[in-house]
């Protein structure tokens, strides 16, 4: 095994081992046997080269899949590990440390706040339990409800004054992007912002369902604490 390998070597086992090919047949896929047929393009050997391309295509196809597995893997057990430390929260001071727990750190987000709107015209008494970073409360809707697109989870670029609106902790940032993900209650409505400093970090073409499935679950925990 320490001798170099070369084409006399290969020869000599390949002539010892006359059946290898038969035993690895996987192996033809990927050699070049060009068929004697003059400048004639033989059929077959064009069929070798097509289904050769195709192979290629197929193992890039599976390792995307695979590595799309393996992300969403992680996304689950990260879901999972936030969605039992919400359930778990027994005050509001406990749900805004989890958000920013998980939220900033697990999930690698530069900024999170959950948005709760009071809907009963009554001034919320939640504003009275102090001081809380990543969560809010507002007796009437907040100025960037604008930016909600439907009632599903929304990803937008945003401008500098958007992005402070969200986000309190935000100060003095440039521009950046943001997903919104909206849910209500009998009386209020929420919207928890999930964002980041770069602009095209939450685009239209991310995949929302497990924010969305997050958002739900943040309802649930925020009604079991009124």
């Amino acid at each position: 095994m320490s001798d170099e390998l070369n084409a006399d070597a290969v020869a000599a086992f390949l002539q010892a081992n006359p059946d290898f090919f038969t035993q690895n047949r996987a192996l033809l896929a990927d050699l070049n046997l060009p068929h004697a047929s003059g400048r004639a393009v033989s059929l077959v050997e064009r069929q070798v080269d097509i289904l050769r391309e195709r192979n290629v295509v197929m193992r890039k196809r599976m390792n995307e899949l695979l590595q799309t597995a393996r992300i969403n893997d992680q996304l689950f057990d990260k879901t999972r590990t936030l969605t039992l430390a919400l359930l778990d929260c027994t005050s509001l001071q406990a749900l805004n440390e989890v958000l920013a727990t998980h939220m900033l750190a697990d999930f690698e987000a530069d900024f999170v706040c959950c948005h709760v709107i009071d809907t009963t015209g009554q001034p919320p008494e939640l504003i009275h339990q102090g001081p809380l970073d990543h969560l809010q409360v507002h007796s009437t809707n907040p100025e960037f409800t604008h930016l909600l697109h439907s009632d599903t989870a929304t990803c937008l670029s945003l401008r500098a004054e958007e992005l402070m609106s969200i986000f309190p902790m935000a100060i003095e940032e440039t521009t950046g992007s943001a997903v919104l993900v909206p849910f209500s209650a009998q009386n209020y409505d929420g919207i928890l912002a999930i964002g980041s400093r770069k602009g095209d970090h939450f685009g239209n073409d991310m995949d929302t369902l497990f924010v969305s499935y997050i958002g739900d679950i943040l309802n649930k925990a925020i009604q079991g604490l009124l």
